[in-house]
């Protein structure tokens, strides 16, 4: 058993409604959760796209799901990979939790995992489930344009 999950953040629909691929994520830590395989949810994501917050939506789907809103964490500033992992980290000491899982999609895995090492987090990875909807070639390209990104980030200071 891990201390937590930390739910990496994606854009909300612009109706504010979780998207396809922040359902595939929060639903993959609502399954650790039940699966008792953590004990509390960090959900991490600010309002960046739009004006909805994606910690929020996550939390509320969450709780639609019979999650007990005293497990679920809410890092509501992050505004990047970078900072999911750098903020969720400070709400990981504050409530003294250790050991965590880091959920996001397989094509975000290698940005998440690398700043997830930056901020020195006890930290195993885990795929969320492809999203509905999702072509395999849409994640194939979203794959390749990932270390793309990672390096525009670092240009941006997001070292």
């Amino acid at each position: 058993m891990k201390d937590c999950a930390i739910v990496c953040g994606y854009p909300t629909d612009e109706d504010g409604k979780i998207s396809n691929i922040l359902k595939s994520r929060i639903d993959k830590a609502i399954e650790l959760y039940q699966e008792k395989k953590i004990r509390y949810i960090i959900v991490s994501g600010g309002s960046v796209h739009n004006a909805y917050s994606e910690a929020l939506a996550m939390k509320h789907y969450a709780l639609t799901k019979n999650i007990n809103e005293e497990f679920i964490l809410v890092e509501g500033q992050a505004k990047s990979t970078y900072h999911n992992m750098k903020y969720s980290k400070d709400i990981m000491e504050t409530y003294h939790l250790k050991t965590c899982y880091v959920v996001t999609n397989s094509w975000h895995k290698i940005k998440a995992e690398y700043y997830a090492q930056k901020f020195h987090l006890d930290y195993q990875m885990i795929n969320a489930n492809q999203p509905e909807g999702m072509s395999f070639v849409k994640v194939i390209l979203l794959t390749f344009y990932m270390p793309v990104n990672m390096f525009i980030n670092r240009l941006k200071g997001y070292k």
